[in-house]
């Protein structure tokens, strides 16, 4: 068995790359940011894209094990927690990754070997109130509080993106005196976009101003708000065009509840659909202001991406996704009744927002490398 150090570290994840959204890929960086920084680690995650390989040997290590069902979005694995027993001995520090299914299980077993335990919380689950079942919905986020709360008491550090986010949510606010931030170092592509996708974006642009919004298309990111206030924005701002990088999702019919909305407005929103890569970092290159019309959102890294193409942020004023603009001003923070005064602001005078994009990599890279233990 290899001698432990202080340096090995087991990172367990439900999502990991190739899975992407935001949760996938806060963990990727924090593990490369682990590795840059002299750490052997090691991430144990699910199979959940049948293209992924099983095992990658590399900066990182990466074992992907069979999920046995599927409920909602989140690959349900047994197999997981067999590996995590198996490979525990070998490494003297855990990291979770939560929201996670087995995480009370994770952390009892990391704390009876002795292992040091970090919790990555990077948000609390928050059913749709509208669409499905509200009943199962709220015993799900009730069973979900159940087991992530004590598994924080046992934890040696708890981090999330914000002490903002931490303060307000269900599971982090008994857990305080051990939290530590982490806002990954994220990094857009600086590659050429497809010709196609590149004539696309600069016809749009040509004749409007754009008004970016990315991610799922589901309750929490609140894209039904920015539709209503879209009619306000056009009386102002004729020329205004939403651009959507994202797409629909099974699991919640949001959309659908809200399709006479959002069609009513469609000769002035373009889908563009999942973007990764070039094409990605060209999206946000176009954008005149980026929002984040969320009802909830732990930290967006959306935010953070189109920060990095000097894109001014309108974000609703909700606990950690506010940070970002209310420590540099490098935008606005709405509320729901006044969104598209915000956006409006934003599009008529850029240069105001400009003059402040100096202040966003300071504040970002303060919280670039993972915490390990409390920062006092």
């Amino acid at each position: 068995m290899p001698k432990l150090t202080a340096k090995n570290i087991l990172i367990i994840t439900e999502y990991y790359p190739p899975h992407w959204t935001g949760l996938a890929q806060s963990i990727f960086y924090a593990a490369h940011n682990l590795a840059s920084r002299g750490h052997t680690v090691h991430v144990l995650t699910t199979h959940s894209d049948p293209h992924a390989l099983k095992h990658e040997v590399g900066v990182v290590t990466v074992t992907r094990v069979p999920y046995q069902f599927q409920i909602s979005r989140t690959h349900y694995s047994f197999s997981i927690l067999k590996d995590f027993i198996r490979l525990l001995p070998t490494y003297n520090t855990v990291i979770i990754n939560s929201p996670n299914s087995n995480i009370l299980f994770l952390a009892l077993f990391a704390k009876i070997f002795r292992k040091k335990l970090v919790i990555y919380h990077q948000a609390d689950i928050l059913l749709p109130r509208h669409t499905g079942n509200r009943i199962k919905h709220r015993f799900i986020e009730l069973l979900f509080d159940f087991f992530t709360i004590p598994s924080m008491v046992l934890a040696d550090t708890v981090s999330s993106f914000t002490y903002d986010y931490a303060e307000f949510s269900r599971v982090m606010r008994y857990s305080l005196p051990k939290f530590a931030p982490y806002i990954p170092d994220i990094q857009l592509s600086a590659e050429p976009p497809q010709h196609s996708f590149k004539k696309q974006m600069d016809t749009i642009k040509k004749a409007h101003k754009l008004i970016g919004i990315s991610g799922r298309f589901v309750e929490e990111k609140g894209f039904d708000l920015l539709f209503q206030a879209l009619p306000d924005i056009l009386k102002k701002i004729p020329s205004a065009h939403i651009v959507f990088a994202g797409q629909h999702v099974a699991y919640e019919p949001f959309y659908d509840r809200h399709r006479a909305l959002f069609e009513s407005q469609k000769k002035h929103v373009t889908f563009l659909g999942m973007l990764t890569g070039a094409d990605l970092s060209y999206f946000y290159e176009c954008l005149d202001v980026f929002v984040l019309s969320s009802r909830i959102e732990c930290f967006a890294l959306t935010q953070i991406e189109a920060s990095q193409k000097r894109v001014p942020i309108v974000v609703t004023n909700v606990p950690g996704a506010r940070m970002l603009v209310l420590e540099t001003e490098f935008g606005e923070i709405a509320t729901h009744d006044n969104l598209a005064e915000k956006i409006i602001a934003v599009l008529k005078n850029t240069q105001k927002y400009q003059k402040n994009y100096k202040k966003v990599r300071p504040f970002l890279e303060k919280f670039h490398n993972f915490p390990l233990q409390r920062i006092t």
